[in-house]
């Protein structure tokens, strides 16, 4: 079990890509930690079960009026926001950027990075009455190395990495860290049959620590982010790839 030292009570956090693998296991440790969450996602029904400190609103994040609307509930609910996590990303073509028609290259972009900068744009003013708010934005590994196929994927993923650095010099004292998984055991990482996209074995072998990173463990590197234990990071990328990549 992954435990956390992350001192989550009376911390309010809203998570955009709620309903993926990385953000139930999140939601579930900011839970445990009593944190209030609000989360954010485009599936009508969340994964999550609604309670007192879980509420989960429908929305896609590439539609700026949606992610307004979603804003003004929650300010109608409390007087500040503590944490931002934005995890959306998607990869809906694997082709060479030579084979990929302008939609095919700007439906992943647009998941993988706008959702982004749409969610920051959207709630950043909610996050402004709180002098230790925080904000994490999910990256990639792939954006640091040379992939084929994952063209657009890698690209949006290195523009989150530079776009949480331009957060980071705007918004101080609002912290704003980024965090680059290796390979995750996700739905995210399997076909419809149910294999891998990729080698697993073949993957696992190559990673000094011989395995996939759980969900939990890409939380956890979250929660870091988001407390007080981070208090002097900002503009950071933090890899978490069991020491595929060594940065």
């Amino acid at each position: 079990m992954i435990e956390s030292t992350y001192q989550a009570v009376k911390s309010n956090v809203i998570v955009v890509g709620a309903n993926s693998g990385i953000g139930q296991a999140l939601i579930k440790q900011l839970l445990d930690a009593k944190a209030t969450v609000f989360g954010v996602d485009i599936q009508k029904e969340s994964k999550t079960s609604i309670s007192e400190r879980y509420q989960y609103f429908r929305a896609n994040p590439l539609e700026e009026v949606a992610l307004l609307r979603v804003a003004r509930s929650i300010k109608n609910k409390t007087s500040h926001i503590d944490g931002l996590v934005n995890l959306s990303g998607t990869i809906t073509q694997f082709k060479p950027i030579t084979e990929l028609t302008f939609d095919q290259w700007n439906e992943t972009y647009d998941i993988s990075f706008k959702s982004c900068f749409n969610s920051c744009k959207a709630f950043i003013p909610l996050l402004k009455n709180t002098s230790t708010a925080a904000i994490v934005n999910m990256s990639s590994g792939l954006a640091f190395i040379g992939q084929k196929n994952y063209g657009p994927y890698s690209a949006a993923k290195a523009a989150v990495v530079s776009f949480s650095k331009t957060l980071a010099a705007e918004l101080a004292p609002i912290r704003v860290n980024s965090v680059a998984p290796g390979a995750v055991d996700t739905d995210f990482i399997y076909k419809e049959d149910g294999s891998t996209r990729f080698d697993k074995d073949a993957y696992t072998k190559m990673v000094p620590l011989g395995a996939l990173a759980k969900p939990e463990e890409i939380g956890s590197i979250v929660l870091f982010l988001l407390s007080e234990s981070a208090s002097h990071m900002t503009g950071q990328c933090l890899h978490v790839n069991g020491g595929a990549g060594m940065h």
